[in-house]
């Protein structure tokens, strides 16, 4: 039996729920008499549903995508970036670019706009058949006024092809010494977890729905640390040597994007333990009626307080919260 006859017997196996049947068809875009006929012989994907039936299907069915990918090398290839070394290097034009945004652009606007443009060239080179890649940007929450140890991240930036949204949602999450990228900032190496089962063992706290394997790269200047750039990706495997090199560009890049107050010294890097997302939200979720409350507050002592001030004080509120949080969550699962 040859792999393409392969992938079509499994996939009648899957369809032979209906559910199933069901789930796939709405994930690929797509009738469920369409994937019928695939499954039959009757007819064959496209490029584009290919991708989509791939990403329906890695997790609940890993035998059929792994025939998938067997049948399709070209378009569902372990390695998504291209094999052209030419490709395996940040572009030199794109260099010129950051360089003349970070010299021209307002000073407000500098951060964002440089992270925008790398975020969009990262994806384009480390995903260019859309198979599933996220990229964070996280940064160290900076130091109370009591306390000048680094206690939490924050991921304040990002981009994701499918299955992850093009652009997360602006929830706040605060990571800690229990995530891949605390660990990584703590340490300031890079750190890689190949695959989803290592990813959900070293740190089940944060383990991501989608991804395979996963990348922290730290940001950092004079030995100093900002944060780190965190990739996942739906293939497992996928960091090698070429991807850790062009991370490695990508994040000096966006070092040049933080400013030097957001660098830390290793000795002030002391991070906390953090609870998963879910248990984190009913305190996040209070962040904005908190700054407005803060800043009523400081309006009717006349005390001058702007709206970033604000919210670093809030944000240093949860944080202490979280931390508690954390402390109690780690004993639960403990014992």
């Amino acid at each position: 039996m040859t792999k393409l006859e392969t992938w079509r017997r499994l996939l009648e196996q899957a369809i032979s729920n209906a559910q199933e049947l069901q789930r796939l068809a709405q994930a690929v875009g797509v009738n469920s008499i369409t994937v019928t006929r695939w499954a039959k012989g009757l007819s064959s994907p496209r490029a584009e549903h290919l991708r989509q039936l791939y990403q329906a299907v890695f997790r609940a069915h890993p035998m059929l995508a792994e025939h998938l990918k067997q049948a399709y090398p070209e378009l569902l290839g372990g390695r998504s970036l291209v094999e052209d070394s030419e490709d395996q290097h940040i572009p030199s034009a794109f260099y010129r670019r950051i360089l003349t945004t970070c010299l021209e652009c307002a000073p407000a606007l500098r951060s964002v706009t440089m992270r925008n443009l790398i975020f969009q060239q990262m994806l384009g080179q480390f995903d260019p058949q859309e198979l599933g890649v996220k990229i964070n940007l996280i940064l160290c929450v900076p130091p109370s006024s009591t306390n000048q140890k680094v206690r939490s991240l924050r991921i304040v930036q990002g981009r994701g092809t499918p299955p992850w949204r093009s652009v997360p949602e602006p929830e706040i999450l605060l990571l800690g010494a229990e995530s891949l990228a605390g660990h990584c900032v703590a340490s300031g190496h890079y750190a890689v977890i190949p695959s989803h089962e290592e990813l959900t063992y070293y740190f089940p706290t944060h383990s991501e729905p989608f991804a395979e394997s996963m990348l922290a790269y730290p940001l950092l200047q004079g030995g100093r640390v900002a944060g780190c750039l965190s990739i996942a990706s739906t293939q497992r495997n996928y960091f090698r040597q070429p991807q850790l090199d062009l991370a490695r560009d990508y994040a000096y890049l966006l070092a040049l994007s933080c400013a030097p107050e957001e660098f830390f010294e290793s000795s002030q890097i002391e991070l906390g333990l953090m609870p998963p997302a879910a248990e984190q939200r009913p305190y996040t979720a209070t962040f904005v009626g908190r700054v407005l409350e803060q800043l009523r507050r400081a309006a009717q002592r006349s005390t001058p307080l702007s709206h970033t001030q604000a919210e670093l004080l809030v944000l240093h509120e949860i944080e202490e919260e979280l931390l508690l949080l954390g402390q109690r969550w780690q004993g639960l699962t403990l014992n």
